[in-house]
């Protein structure tokens, strides 16, 4: 007898669905921690990444303090040749070798070896303070020697009418006022000479006055530091401006008569502190 297929086949097939039910169960059941352990995943990525990107952050930040310091190495190096230049100098110029006693520094500080960024850090900056109060040091000397250089070519000694023909026409002191006639003290000292003779700086020093005044005329004065000043009246033609620095026998202006004056002559005057001294006192030998 022939079994008909399609009834035979029938209980397999209905034999299968449940386990495809459980297969579809399980996957279900299953879905959620896939995709949980997905997100675990991602976010694990995503973390490495951001380390990654932290670490890349933290070489890039280490290269440009590496690069700092070397620039700080470079100045620091080049701090002290110039420094020990500069006392070297000081030294050698002014024959001081036995009266000053400079603290050496040694250049190849900075060669040695350093364990990390804290240690090398903390060598640089005891270094710096080194180096800086070496050259305050130097340059309060510097200045020291720079002063005494200045108050000798600053002291007031020179004729104001250096060519040798002014003639000294009126001293200082108690006189007679050639216009009023009566007793009047004189501040300064008078020259006579000729109508554009040159007048010339008895001190180096800087251009503090150019004016012309009711009296003085055309006036002309000159700063020379610490108190001292010069007055140059009566001036016909003034050769400087305010400010100008000039030197010892500079030429500030030309001989005139101007302001309040008899003839051609300069008034010449000596101001210590805003007190009128002497100037026959400063006048070359």
């Amino acid at each position: 007898m022939m079994t008909n297929p399609a009834i035979v086949s029938a209980p397999k097939a209905a034999s299968r669905l449940p386990f495809y039910r459980f297969f579809v169960a399980v996957a279900l059941f299953q879905l959620p921690l896939a995709l949980y352990l997905y997100s675990q995943w991602q976010g694990s990525q995503q973390q490495n990444l951001q380390l990654a990107r932290q670490l890349e952050q933290q070489q890039r930040s280490q290269q440009q303090q590496l690069q700092r310091i070397g620039q700080r190495l470079g100045q620091l190096q080049a701090d002290l040749g110039q420094l020990s230049a500069v006392g070297q100098r000081l030294v050698t110029d002014y024959d001081l070798s036995d009266e000053i006693s400079l603290q050496r520094l040694d250049p190849n500080l900075l060669k040695r070896p350093f364990n990390g960024f804290s240690e090398l850090h903390q060598g640089l900056a005891q270094l710096s303070v080194q180096s800086r109060e070496y050259g305050m040091t130097l340059a309060a000397l510097e200045s020291l020697l720079l002063n005494l250089h200045i108050n000798e070519i600053t002291q007031i000694q020179g004729h104001p009418v250096p060519d040798g023909t002014a003639r000294l026409s009126s001293g200082f002191g108690q006189r007679r006022d050639p216009f009023t006639g009566r007793a009047r003290w004189h501040k300064g000292v008078d020259f006579s000479g000729k109508l554009g003779q040159p007048i010339a700086a008895t001190a180096a020093g800087v251009v503090s006055t150019v004016d012309h005044h009711p009296a003085f005329g055309g006036l002309v004065e000159i700063n020379h530091g610490q108190g001292w000043v010069t007055r140059y009246a009566h001036v016909d033609t003034k050769l400087v401006e305010v400010g100008d620095y000039v030197d010892k026998g500079q030429h500030i202006a030309l001989m005139g008569r101007t302001g309040r004056a008899t003839g051609v002559h300069l008034h010449y005057e000596v101001l210590k502190g805003n007190k009128q001294l002497d100037p026959v006192r400063f006048l070359p030998n």
